[in-house]
C-alpha cells in the first residue's frame, strides 16, 4: 500500500482523532525488543469493585424530563433510561437532588423548569453541598437561549451577547459543584436543538462555548467530560414541543450520556462518594406505594372527660327599661363587640347585650339603630346604652329578624351579619374599638336556604363562623368558612367549602331523632366550651336535647369534616310546666367568660315594654377532652426514633417508651415524667440542645416566648428521663400571634431547619407564611431574610413540619383536612430563594393517599428508618394505626438506591459515537483488518474537496466517527492555503502542506474544531503548533501504525526526529 504524503497526513490526523476520542490507556508499543510506554492515562475498564454512583442530574425542565402531553408526576426524561443502563453495567446508583419526578423509586434530580443557568446554580448550591454527589450530569442553558430576547427574564442587552455569556455561567456552576463535593466527576452536555430558528441559533452559540469550556478545563486537569447532544443524531422531529424531547429523543440522550460515562470510566476518575452521615437508601423521597401498613400501634390510651352533662344556676339578672314605643321581643342579642383585655380574652369571651331597633321602633325617641351595654365580667353590665354607627354611606339596613352576630374573620370579635329573606348573607366587619367601628363588605354568601332555615355556627372549631341550612328532614348541611382573610370570598382570598368537601352534605343527620316541623328550636352554640358549636334543640315547651360537636373520624363518622355527635347525658331542663315561657324568650350568650354558652331567659316586666334578663351560668361539664387530643411523639431516650407522650390538659406528661420500633406492641408505660402546669396547647417537644434527647418546650401564647425543660438524660434507678428546671430560651416576643381555640392552630412551631440536630424556632402567620430563627450553640439567630416559607394558600392549622426523607432536616407539609392527603415541600436547605432564606421543592405526589381526616394525622418517627411515618389517631378512643415510611434503598456510599425492579438491558439506541466496546486498547481502527466502513458517498465528497488525497486509503486508517471532521479540517486547510497561494496552487506537495498547516489561521480553526489544546508543541502566544507536520509524524511513529510505516519508507521510525511527547491531549467528541 502506497501513501501520498497528503494521504499520510490524513491518516496521521485520523490517528490523532482516534487517540483522543477513545482515551487509550498506557499502551505498550513493541518495536522488536524495544518497548515504549505512552500517554499515561489510567484506564479502569470493567471491574468488579465498581463504586456506588451518587448521581445528580442537574439542569432545568429537560433534566426533570418534561414531555408535552405527559402528566408532570411521570416526568422521567433520560434519567430512568440512563439509570437502568448504569445498573445493567454493574453499578449501584443513587440518584440525588432536591426534586423528585417519575414513576420509579430513585427519581430524585436537581432539574428546575424555566430556570436559567445562573438561577439553577443559585438554587442548587445547597443541594450540591448537602448531598455530595460523586457524579453530576449537567444539561443547562436552554432557558438562557429560549428567553434571551424576553425582557421578563433577561436583562438588556440580551440576545447574542447574553447567550455568549453562557460559557462563563456554566463555568461558574461547574466550579461550584467541584468546590462543594470533593472528587466529583462532571459530565457536561451541549444543548439539544430547537424547532425555533432564533432559539436554535442561540443554542449553537452556547454549544460552541460549552465545547471550548470543557476542553479548557480538561487541559487544566479537571475531571470533566463532554456529552454532545447536538450532533444531528437527535432531531427536532423527536421533540414533544419546540424545546422538549419526546421519549425517543430522551432515550437517545441517555445513550449519549452513557457513551460519555464510558470515557469517564476509562479515565479512572470515579471515586466512592463522600460519607454524608446519612445513607444512600434513606435520603430518597417517599413514594406513594412505599408505605407499610396499616399497623395498629396504639390500643387506646389517654383520658377523656366523658359525655357532656348540662347544669346551670341562676346567678344574676339584668334589667332593661323600655324606651321604644312597642314590644322588643327578638330585638335583643348577645355578642362580643368589645375586647377589654386584648388577646388574653380569646377563649374567654364576654358578650355585650345588643339592641337592634327597626324603623318603627325608633320613631318616638329618635333612638339609634344599634346600641349595646358593656359586659364588665362576673355577670355585671354597664348601665350606659352606647350607640353604634352601623348603617351609613348607603349601607342597607337590616331588620332585626335577619340580624345575627358571629366571628367571620377569626379575630375574636363578633361581626354584624344580616340574612335576608332569601338566605343571602351580608356582613359588616367589627374593626374593634370601644365603641366598635364596623366596615360593610357586602354579600359573602348567596341564597341557598331561606332566612328561617339558615343557621350560623363554628362547626369545625377554627374560630370562624360557618354557614348551615336545615332541610325538610331536620338534617343540617354546612359549608366551612375557608381561608385566612376577612371573609370567605375571592376578594379576601377565602372560599366556602363543603364540610364533606364535595358539597354541604348532611353535617347533622341523626335520623333517630324525631324533630318537630318547626325549625325555631334549632340552635348552634358552644355549650361545652371546646370552641365548636353544638346542636341544642328546644322543643316548644322549652325542654331540650343536646348533641356535642366533637372532632370525628372517617372510620366512625364518615367522610370530610362530619363531626362526631355525642349525645349529652343531660340537657337544659327548661320550663315545660310554665306555659308563659316559650322558645322566643331563650337566648344564649357568653356572660361569665367560661367559654361555655350561658342561657338567658328574657321576660317582660310591667306594661312599658321593660325586660328582665335572667342570667343562668352554665356549670355543665364533659365532652370537651378527647383521648386523641393529648398525643405527642418525640425521642425521649435519644435512640433516633420516637417515644409516645400523652399530655394532660393541665400540663402533666406521661411517657410510653418505644421498645419495639416499627412493629405492634411497641410501648412500655413509664408513667408520669413531668408536671408543667402549662396548658396542653402550649406544650411541644424537640431536641433543643442537640444532644439527641428530646426536651420539653412551653410557649407563651401572647408573646411566643419559650421555656426549656431540658431532658437531662435517663435516671438509672427509675429508667425515666429527668428534667432540669425550666429556663427561658426564646424571648423578645418574636411571635405574638393571635390565638384561637383550634388545638392544631399553633403559631409557634419547632423543627430542625438546617439539619444540625437542634430544633429551630418557627413563627407561622395564619396563612402559613413562616419566619425562622436558627437555634445555634451561641443562641437564637434570626435568619436573613427572616421569611423561610411563603404562604401556599392554606391556613397554618393544616401545616406540619416533619422529616419525610430522613436527611435530618424538617420538610414542610400540608395535610388536607378532609381527606388526610399530604403535599410535601422538601427542605432544600438554607439557601436564599425568592424572598425567603430557604429553598423548598414542592412534591405533590410522593405521599400515600390519605386514609383519615387531616386533624387526626401525626408524623412521628416510630421505626428505625429516620423518616416521618403516616400515623392516625382515633380522637375518641385513642387507638392508632401507622403506615411506616420505609427507607427506599442505602450518603454512606455503601449501597445503592431503590432497585426499581429486575436489572436488565434497557436496550438504548446505539450512539453513533460509541463503537460498542470499553475503548481500552483502541489505537486506530475498530476492525481487526484495519478497514472502516466509511460510506461511499462520504468518500466521494471528500475526494471532491481535496482530490490530491488518496481518501480510499485514508478511510482504511480512520474510525468512521472521525471522518467527517477530518474532511472538514482538510477543506478548511485548502481554503486557507489557496487564499494566500492562489486557486491553482499545488496542495499535494509536502512543503505546501507544511505551509498551510503552519498558518495561525488554520491552527486556530484546527484547535476549535478538534478541541486539542495546550500540548507541549502548542505555542500559546502565537496560538499555533511549532511544527505541525513534524509533530503528527512523531505521533504516527509512537502509535506504531504498522500498515503505514511499512508502506512508506521515509517515515520509518529510525529516520524520524523524536520531540518530547505531548503529556496532555484533550478534545471534545465530534461525530459524523
Amino acid at each position: 500500500m502506497r501513501l501520498h504524503p497528503t494521504s499520510l497526513l490524513s491518516s496521521t490526523l485520523c490517528a490523532l482523532y482516534s487517540l483522543n476520542f477513545y482515551s487509550a490507556s498506557a499502551i505498550p508499543l513493541n518495536f522488536g525488543n524495544e518497548t515504549l510506554g505512552l500517554l499515561d492515562h489510567h484506564h479502569v475498564g470493567a471491574r468488579d469493585d465498581k463504586v456506588l454512583l451518587r448521581l445528580m442530574p442537574l439542569g432545568a425542565s429537560i433534566t426533570q424530563g418534561i414531555e408535552t402531553g405527559l402528566d408532570e408526576a411521570k416526568d422521567e426524561g433520560y434519567r430512568r433510561h440512563l439509570r437502568d443502563q448504569l445498573r445493567y453495567w454493574g453499578y449501584e446508583v443513587n440518584m440525588v437532588g432536591s426534586r423528585s419526578h417519575g414513576s420509579f423509586a430513585d427519581n430524585q434530580h436537581e432539574g428546575h423548569p424555566g430556570y436559567q443557568l445562573a438561577a439553577i446554580d443559585a438554587i442548587s448550591q445547597n443541594s450540591y453541598t448537602l448531598r455530595k454527589p460523586n457524579l453530576v450530569l449537567i444539561n443547562a442553558g436552554t432557558n438562557d437561549c429560549v428567553q434571551a430576547d424576553d425582557r421578563n427574564y433577561t436583562p438588556l442587552p440580551g440576545g447574542t451577547e447574553f447567550v455568549e455569556g453562557t460559557k462563563d455561567r456554566l463555568k461558574s456552576m461547574i466550579q461550584n459543584v467541584f468546590a462543594a463535593s470533593e472528587g466529583v466527576v462532571i459530565i457536561a452536555s451541549t444543548l439539544i436543538n430547537s424547532q425555533d430558528a432564533t432559539t436554535n441559533s442561540y443554542i449553537e452559540t452556547a454549544n460552541a462555548g460549552y465545547r471550548e469550556l470543557v476542553l479548557e478545563m480538561q487541559s487544566e486537569g479537571a475531571k470533566i467530560e463532554m456529552a454532545d447532544m447536538n450532533t444531528g443524531w437527535i432531531t427536532t422531529d423527536e421533540h414533544s414541543d419546540s424545546t422538549h424531547p419526546n421519549d425517543v429523543a430522551y432515550e437517545k440522550m441517555a445513550a449519549v450520556w452513557a457513551t460519555a460515562f464510558k470515557k469517564v470510566e476509562a479515565n479512572g476518575w470515579l471515586v466512592a462518594p463522600i460519607d454524608t452521615g446519612g445513607s444512600d437508601d434513606s435520603n430518597c423521597y417517599p413514594t406513594a406505594d412505599g408505605f407499610r401498613g396499616p399497623v395498629q400501634t396504639q390500643e387506646g390510651s389517654g383520658y377523656s372527660d366523658d359525655r357532656y352533662s348540662h347544669s346551670s344556676s341562676l346567678d344574676d339578672t339584668l334589667t332593661y327599661y323600655g324606651a321604644a314605643p312597642r314590644s322588643l321581643w327578638n330585638h335583643f342579642h348577645f355578642a362580643q363587640l368589645v375586647s377589654l383585655g386584648g388577646d388574653e380574652d380569646r377563649g374567654k369571651p364576654l358578650d355585650e347585650r345588643v339592641r337592634i331597633l327597626d324603623p318603627e321602633d325608633r320613631k318616638l325617641n329618635n333612638l339609634p339603630y344599634m346600641s349595646f351595654i358593656l359586659n364588665q365580667g362576673g355577670g355585671s353590665f354597664n348601665t350606659l346604652e352606647v350607640a353604634v354607627t352601623i348603617v351609613e354611606d348607603g349601607t342597607p339596613e337590616c331588620l332585626s329578624r335577619g340580624v345575627r352576630f358571629g366571628d367571620i374573620n377569626g379575630d375574636g370579635l363578633d361581626d354584624f351579619l344580616c340574612i335576608d329573606l332569601a338566605g343571602s348573607l351580608f356582613v359588616s366587619l367589627n374593626r374593634g374599638g370601644n365603641p366598635p367601628t364596623f366596615e360593610y363588605i357586602g354579600s359573602i354568601r348567596d341564597d341557598v336556604y331561606t332566612q328561617a332555615n339558615v343557621r350560623l355556627g363554628d362547626i369545625d372549631g377554627d374560630g370562624r363562623l360557618d354557614y348551615c341550612g336545615l332541610d325538610d328532614s331536620g338534617g343540617l348541611a354546612c359549608w366551612r368558612n375557608g381561608g385566612t382573610g376577612d371573609a370567605p370570598i375571592a376578594k379576601y382570598g377565602g372560599y366556602w367549602q363543603g364540610m364533606l368537601l364535595d358539597g354541604g352534605g348532611e353535617t347533622f343527620d341523626d335520623n333517630a331523632i324525631a324533630l318537630p316541623a318547626t325549625y325555631a328550636g334549632v340552635n348552634l352554640v358552644d355549650i361545652n366550651g371546646d370552641g365548636r358549636d353544638d346542636w341544642v334543640y328546644f322543643y316548644p315547651d322549652t325542654s331540650s336535647f343536646i348533641y356535642i360537636n366533637q372532632r370525628g373520624s372517617k372510620r366512625d363518622d364518615g367522610k370530610g369534616l362530619h363531626p362526631h355527635w355525642s349525645k349529652a347525658s343531660s340537657a337544659i331542663g327548661g320550663w315545660p310546666d310554665d306555659d308563659t315561657v316559650n322558645t322566643t324568650m331563650l337566648l344564649f350568650g357568653n356572660i361569665y367568660g367560661s367559654g361555655r354558652a350561658d342561657l338567658i331567659h328574657v321576660e317582660q316586666i310591667g306594661s312599658n315594654f321593660d325586660y328582665r334578663f335572667n342570667l343562668h351560668r352554665n356549670t355543665g361539664d364533659g365532652g370537651r377532652k378527647l383521648k386523641g387530643d393529648g398525643d405527642h411523639y418525640c425521642s425521649m431516650y435519644g435512640r433516633g426514633y420516637d417515644d409516645y407522650l400523652w399530655v394532660w390538659e393541665g400540663g402533666m406528661i406521661d411517657l410510653f417508651e418505644n421498645v419495639n420500633p416499627g412493629n405492634e406492641g411497641m410501648w412500655n408505660d413509664r408513667g408520669r415524667i413531668l408536671e408543667t402546669a402549662i396548658g396542653r396547647k402550649w406544650i411541644q417537644f424537640g431536641d433543643w440542645d442537640g444532644d439527641g434527647f428530646c426536651d420539653v418546650l412551653t410557649v407563651d401564647r401572647e408573646t411566643g416566648n419559650v421555656q426549656l425543660w431540658r431532658n437531662g438524660g435517663v435516671d438509672e434507678s427509675s429508667g425515666n428521663p429527668t428534667f432540669e428546671t425550666a429556663v427561658t430560651v426564646v424571648s423578645g416576643s418574636l411571635c405574638p400571634q393571635t390565638w384561637n381555640p383550634n388545638p392544631e392552630d399553633l403559631a409557634v412551631r419547632f423543627g430542625d431547619l438546617d439539619g444540625d440536630g437542634r430544633v429551630d424556632y418557627i413563627c407561622m402567620d395564619p396563612d402559613g407564611r413562616s419566619r425562622g430563627w436558627l437555634n445555634t450553640a451561641s443562641g437564637v439567630q434570626a435568619m436573613s431574610p427572616n421569611q423561610i416559607k411563603v404562604s401556599v394558600g392554606f391556613d397554618r392549622a393544616n401545616h406540619r413540619w416533619a422529616d419525610v426523607n430522613g436527611d435530618g432536616a424538617v420538610d414542610f407539609l400540608w395535610v388536607d383536612k378532609h381527606t388526610g392527603n399530604v403535599q410535601c415541600w422538601i427542605n432544600g436547605g438554607v439557601k436564599a430563594a425568592l424572598d425567603s432564606s430557604m429553598y423548598w421543592d414542592e412534591q405533590g405526589d410522593i405521599w400515600m393517599s390519605g386514609v383519615e381526616r387531616g386533624a387526626n394525622i401525626h408524623f412521628p418517627k416510630l421505626s428505625t428508618s429516620a423518616r416521618a411515618d403516616y400515623h392516625w389517631v382515633h380522637p375518641q378512643d385513642g387507638t392508632a394505626w401507622t403506615y411506616f415510611n420505609e427507607a427506599c434503598g442505602t450518603g454512606d456510599g455503601n449501597a445503592g438506591g431503590p432497585d426499581d425492579g429486575t436489572i436488565s438491558d434497557p436496550g438504548l439506541p446505539t450512539d453513533p459515537a460509541d463503537d460498542g466496546d470499553d475503548d481500552s486498547g483502541d489505537t486506530l481502527c475498530s476492525r481487526s483488518d484495519g478497514v472502516c466502513p466509511v460510506p461511499a458517498a462520504v468518500l466521494a465528497a471528500a475526494s471532491s474537496l481535496w482530490p490530491g488525497v488518496d481518501w480510499d486509503v485514508t478511510a482504511e486508517s480512520c474510525l468512521e466517527p472521525m471522518f467527517s471532521d477530518l474532511v472538514a479540517t482538510h477543506s478548511r486547510a485548502v481554503e486557507m492555503f489557496r487564499a494566500t497561494a492562489g486557486e491553482t496552487a499545488d496542495t499535494s506537495s509536502d512543503t505546501n502542506l507544511q505551509t498551510a498547516f503552519s498558518t495561525t489561521g488554520f491552527n486556530r480553526y484546527f484547535v476549535a474544531h478538534t478541541g486539542w489544546l495546550e500540548t507541549e508543541m502548542w505555542n500559546a502566544q502565537s496560538r499555533k503548533f511549532a511544527s505541525t507536520l513534524d509533530w503528527v509524524r512523531t505521533l504516527l511513529y509512537e502509535m506504531h501504525l504498522r500498515y503505514t510505516l511499512t508502506s512508506y519508507p521515509p517515515f520509518r521510525h529510525k529516520e524520524l526526529h523524536q520531540p518530547a511527547i505531548p503529556t496532555r491531549l484533550r478534545r471534545s467528541r465530534t461525530t459524523a
